[in-house]
């Protein structure tokens, strides 16, 4: 017996390693493991207070000192999970298949994906179901709360406990660092927190702007192609239509502005709270937030003859921009919010030179113009806040960051009310600046896991003439691929994007997880996971970065940062060019020899990393890559490639927009508003 002691002690050690090692996911966003479903289980369902007392059979993977033990003992004992052998696998993640017999023996009706029954049930799915089963029974155990403090902020704590504006609780299995200071929905029976889950039923606010009846600040998904309505006729929205623009501040950090000073070279005025008061040309008005004593408070700004409105608070690259149409202020929290409202048309002559050079070939600019336009009328009717319809920045498209051009204002006037349609919808045009050689499809850059198809119209393809199927998702044909590019065959191998390499230090990129982890995990928390022995993130144990997944058409769609005690994976192009980015020191080296310092993320997710070692640490990352942007839809560049080449703008969309159509909206055109 004396000999065995040292091989189970060893068998728990083991245990407990890898408890650490893999439990501390962040189940919130990805999934939840058995020990957790357990727990929620146990508490709701099963009675506690009688299993508890129970024993069960031993487990190889279950230590009796570990807090989910009971709860396991309990889920068996009434039959709601099963074991496998001598196993319970605590730290897995509860699967389709496992929650639907689960489910079943709670009398729920589940519909289960067959091609996921054996992958990771997301944790809003499975509270769908478990809220269901809550509401059956009249069980009221959510509730909406504060996390004020934690065991490793607060002495006072225990090491599971977790201090909220509405009491103290206890939180086991749950790691609560990424929502601390947050509103969540939290799962309460007693004392014992089961799970949380971010706010339901309210939008994220931006920047800490209060809802008000009036005025709600949101983000909306995309809404994906109904395939019931693929076969109606094209809804046609009215070309005379409005578009609501948010106008950022002047780096494009922020929607909220503190003051806002307006004048313009005609007469203008400015009506609030049923007053109207008149400006001469070129008078300058300045408003704060104490001219809006209450929530809600606007101002309507316009002038005589349509004559544009200068923000002189507002710097762009061409200096203070002026606005067509109207201004709106309005007042949120301690913040003014400024909205540009005109006609899409006149919209599009602020879009198409701030988003493509006007010096480049008509074919190409018309190409734009007709993609910002369906980008256009895709966020009116998709609008990304309550009050505006989009903003004017790289989240949206880019409006008035450069004047007007009348090379661009020929391609909007010549295109008037062309957009791009797909299955009788309006196609939402992505577009960026220029390729590595590859395109993306609408999946490989924006979809989430486990949620579907994106827009098919966008798919991976080799840029060649004609387009080729992509084979870059093994890391040895899409090293060769960048290094090297077969002569003559990509459409913008030209370009000084189309390849372009950075140094990349271990003390930048740990600067990068310290500084913007937790904000962009927060921001989208899906893309992240983590695993570590106490649930948060040591930025300087990072000792490696390794490419852990890629898409056909190269672009990295996951990555693995780790150290000694931690793990963290980082999917999404835009996230993982974030935590990567160089700092103001470290320069991108084009395949011209020129260099760009400054960036605040890399040019483009499709790179491939080379550690540089002192001895048996790395110490930095060679990184090559290619193209400037996120890879999918219209390159703009290889637009006016082809352009060059002979091809008209139609030629260009449907070469990057796979069976696609050109519709006219107008109803010049024969078609009704």
């Amino acid at each position: 017996m004396k000999r065995m002691q040292p091989v189970i002690l060893l068998l728990a050690a083991m245990t407990l390693f890898l408890f650490y090692k893999h439990f501390f996911r962040q189940n919130i966003t990805q999934g939840i493991t058995r020990a957790q479903t357990a727990r929620m289980l146990a508490w709701t369902v099963c009675d506690m207070n009688e299993n508890s007392s129970k024993s069960a059979e031993p487990l190889i993977d279950v230590d009796s000192n570990l807090w989910y033990a009971d709860e396991i003992t309990a889920v068996l004992t009434d039959g709601l999970m099963k074991k496998d052998g001598d196993l319970f696998h605590p730290t897995n993640l509860l699967t389709w298949q496992e929650a639907s017999d689960i489910a079943a023996r709670l009398e729920i009706s589940m519909s289960v994906p067959i091609i996921r029954k054996t992958r990771p049930i997301p944790l809003e799915k499975w509270l769908q179901y478990f809220d269901l089963w809550l509401s059956q029974h009249e069980m009221a155990i959510t509730r909406t709360l504060t996390i004020e403090a934690l065991p490793s902020g607060d002495s006072s704590l225990d090491r599971w406990q977790v201090k909220t504006d509405s009491g103290i609780y206890s939180s086991q299995g749950l790691v609560l660092e990424p929502y601390l200071g947050q509103p969540v929905t939290a799962y309460i029976v007693d004392d014992q927190m089961l799970m949380i889950c971010p706010k339901k039923d309210t939008h994220p606010e931006i920047m800490n702007v209060t809802e008000t009846d009036s005025l709600t600040f949101y983000e909306t998904n995309t809404a994906q192609p109904d395939p019931k309505k693929q076969n109606e006729p094209l809804r046609y929205p009215d070309i005379t239509s409005d578009i609501r623009v948010c106008l950022m501040n002047d780096d494009f950090t922020s929607e909220a502005h503190t003051t806002i000073i307006l004048t313009s070279e005609a007469p203008w005025q400015m009506t609030f709270k049923d007053q109207t008061i008149q400006h001469a040309a070129g008078e300058m008005a300045e408003l704060t937030i104490q001219d809006f004593s209450e929530e809600g408070d606007t101002a309507e700004i316009t002038t005589e003859n349509g004559q544009p409105v200068c923000v002189a608070s507002l710097n762009r690259s061409f200096g203070q921009p002026a606005y067509t149409g109207r201004l709106r202020v309005i007042r949120a929290g301690d913040s003014l919010y400024l909205v540009n409202i005109l006609p899409v048309e006149e919209y599009l002559k602020g879009v198409v030179p701030s988003e493509m050079p006007a010096s480049y070939a008509s074919e190409a600019l018309k190409s734009q113009t007709v993609c910002a336009r369906s980008y256009a009328f895709t966020a009116i009717q998709n609008p990304k806040y309550s009050f505006a319809d989009l903003n004017d920045s790289t989240a949206c498209q880019v409006y008035m960051n450069q004047n007007t051009d009348p090379r661009t204002d020929n391609a909007v006037e010549s295109t008037a009310g062309e957009v791009l349609s797909f299955h009788q919808q309006i196609a939402s045009a992505k577009y960026f600046s220029s390729s590595c050689g590859s395109l993306s499809s609408d999946d490989d850059i924006w979809t989430y896991p486990d949620t579907g198809q994106g827009d098919s119209y966008m798919t991976a393809r080799l840029e060649t003439e004609p387009p080729t199927l992509c084979a870059l998702s093994s890391e040895a044909a899409f090293v060769d691929f960048i290094l090297h590019p077969e002569a003559d065959t990509y459409l913008e191998a030209s370009d000084p994007w189309f390849r372009w390499q950075v140094t990349l230090s271990m003390t930048t990129i740990r600067s990068n997880i310290s500084e913007l982890f937790a904000r962009r995990m927060a921001a989208d928390p899906k893309r992240f996971t983590l695993l570590s022995s106490d649930g948060t993130v040591k930025a300087d144990d990072i000792l490696q970065v390794e490419v852990t997944e890629r898409a056909a058409s190269g672009v990295l769609q996951q990555i693995k940062l780790t150290g000694r005690d931690q793990e963290l994976t980082v999917s999404g192009e835009y996230n993982i060019r974030c935590l990567l980015a160089p700092s103001a020191e470290e320069t991108i080296t084009l395949q011209d020899g020129s260099i760009r310092k400054g960036m605040s993320l890399l040019p483009s997710g499709y790179f491939f990393l080379e550690a540089i070692r002192d001895n048996e640490e790395i110490t930095s990352y060679k990184i090559y890559g290619g193209g400037f942007g996120h890879g999918a839809g219209l390159s703009q560049n290889g637009a006016n490639e082809l352009a060059e080449k002979g091809y008209d703008y139609k030629e260009i969309l449907k070469y990057f927009f796979e069976g696609i159509d050109i519709e006219n909206v107008s109803p010049l055109n024969g078609h009704e508003s």
